[in-house]
């Protein structure tokens, strides 16, 4: 891995060949994100954890392993302390929903309903 910028851009290695692949986090300026010079599209942690536990569900179907369902869980956890930590930012709460939180609903701006 490499960072092309601190905190929004890195470049992850390509296995069996090709290019490094592009991860771009969303870049903001104003009050909230002080230090940010610039600003550009791109996506939250939220997107990519969700992702990774598709991910991890889909090989563990291949070959399962118990590291795999505890690798699951603790991305669970953190990605509910994010959307916390996003709700209480912006003075909300989270609208509860059932099933496992990575196929919950979400908001445009990649964040789960809040109430």
């Amino acid at each position: 891995m490499q960072v092309a910028d601190p905190g929004h851009w890195y470049k992850l290695r390509s296995l069996d060949g090709g290019e490094s692949q592009d991860l771009i986090f969303v870049k903001r300026e104003g009050l909230g994100y002080p230090g940010n010079i610039g600003h550009h599209p791109g996506t939250i942690l939220q997107e990519v954890w969700r992702a990774s536990i598709e991910r991890l569900k889909y090989v563990d179907a291949q070959i399962s392993h118990p590291c795999n369902e505890r690798a699951i869980a603790c991305l669970r956890y953190a990605l509910e302390l994010l959307e916390r930590r996003a709700a209480e930012r912006h003075g909300r709460g989270i609208v509860a929903q059932t099933g496992p939180i990575e196929l919950w609903e979400t908001q445009e701006n990649g964040h789960v309903l809040w109430k």
